[in-house]
């Protein structure tokens, strides 16, 4: 069997997000672009619209989870926890009290609530 997409070969191809994905990954022409956090989806595929408008080619927005990436891109955990500086803690701090105070999803105010607790920082 023989397949023969009606597709023109030169197109942009993307997903919506789903509720896991944390990144936004660009490829051109099979090669990597561009690597965003997830909120900034429709700036990445905004980028892609204009520059797939100049340019002919094959262009796919994908958004991904911590794990695709992590395998696409061959990254591999270090053996143990590694220390974090006092500015990554106050910047981590930062962010899961932000996330606690102000996000409308129950889950990711969840998980911010429990890691601020294992943290020290909360107490139930």
């Amino acid at each position: 069997m023989t397949y023969a997409t009606w597709e023109p070969r030169h197109r942009l191809t993307t997903v919506a997000p789903g509720k896991s994905d944390l990144f936004v990954v660009t490829l051109i022409d099979g090669k990597r672009a561009m690597v965003s956090a997830i909120v900034d989806y429709n700036d990445a595929l905004a980028k892609a619209r204009a520059f797939h408008r100049d340019h002919p080619c094959q262009i796919k927005v994908l958004p991904m989870t911590g794990a695709e990436v992590h395998n696409l891109f061959g990254l591999c955990a270090p053996e143990g926890p590694q220390p974090m500086t006092e500015d990554e803690r106050r910047l981590v701090v930062s962010t899961l009290t932000q996330i606690a105070r102000d996000s409308t999803d129950a889950d990711a105010r969840g998980e911010a609530f429990e890691l601020l607790t294992r943290m020290g920082l909360m107490k139930l």
